[in-house]
């Protein structure tokens, strides 16, 4: 599912390391989050009488019959909807994986690609509440872990909760030792490390990084970096840079 799942990380560097140091040691700032049921995040109208039951039966009964069984016919609809997600038909995505969803509950990649969806729409909470049920049933997916880590990461950027930082940290470490050479990951943990003040981790996660791919690095985040603290191999200079 990676090749669908990958999720922008932008880097919100107005956000001082200084500040988010002393946010982690003043844990009662945090914000709290929102108490969040399936029925709020999976938009699957339930019937409300036995006729519109029998209704809605006949109906997914009449969709499985194109396939061999409702767990194929989940698989089916889950594939067209991660399509709509990589064109960036978000409403579309939503409502496939809702078909997806009425076929086979049971089906993980739904809560996936549903948490997926929401967080392309920046609505975080809905996302990880997802998310983390997809990790109930793949724990130790590295692609997976990532992205529950960049939602987190990605709450952090909105609202500035140390919590959100130190978990994603925790993912990320996870996913790196289940699959270590993805480019993606490390980089995600040079920007969990910047924000820690851990500038010399940040520099070793970097250079990781750009080992794996020399053009995932951003100039923005090499240069906040760079004031921060030199880069201990002399790869990179302010000058360099600019």
């Amino acid at each position: 599912m990676r090749n669908y799942m990958v999720m922008a990380v932008g880097l919100m560097l107005g956000s001082s390391a200084c500040n988010t140091q002393n946010a982690i040691t003043e844990s009662n700032l945090s914000p709290t989050h929102p108490r969040i049921t399936m029925a709020d995040v999976v938009p699957v109208i339930e019937p409300q009488t036995a006729e519109d039951k029998a209704k809605q039966e006949k109906l997914l009964q009449k969709q499985a019959s194109r396939f061999k069984s409702r767990d194929l016919a989940s698989k089916y609809y889950v594939l067209q909807a991660k399509r709509a997600f990589n064109e960036e038909k978000l409403d579309s995505a939503s409502y496939l994986f809702g078909l997806a969803y009425q076929m086979d509950s049971t089906n993980s990649d739904i809560y996936w690609g549903y948490g997926m969806v929401y967080g392309r729409e920046q609505k975080y909470d809905e996302a990880l509440f997802l998310l983390y049920r997809a990790l109930e049933k793949d724990t130790e997916n590295p692609h997976l872990l990532n992205d529950v880590a960049t939602s987190h990461l990605s709450r952090f950027y909105l609202n500035a909760d140390p919590e959100d930082l130190l978990q994603s940290k925790k993912l990320l470490e996870q996913a790196v030792k289940l699959s270590p050479n993805e480019a993606d990951t490390y980089y995600k943990l040079a920007i969990n490390c910047y924000y820690l003040r851990e500038y010399g981790n940040a520099w070793s996660y970097l250079h990781k990084s750009v080992r794996r791919n020399k053009e995932i690095a951003d100039k923005a985040f090499i240069t906040a970096l760079l004031e921060k603290e030199q880069d201990p191999q002399g790869l990179y200079k302010p000058q360099q840079v600019q």
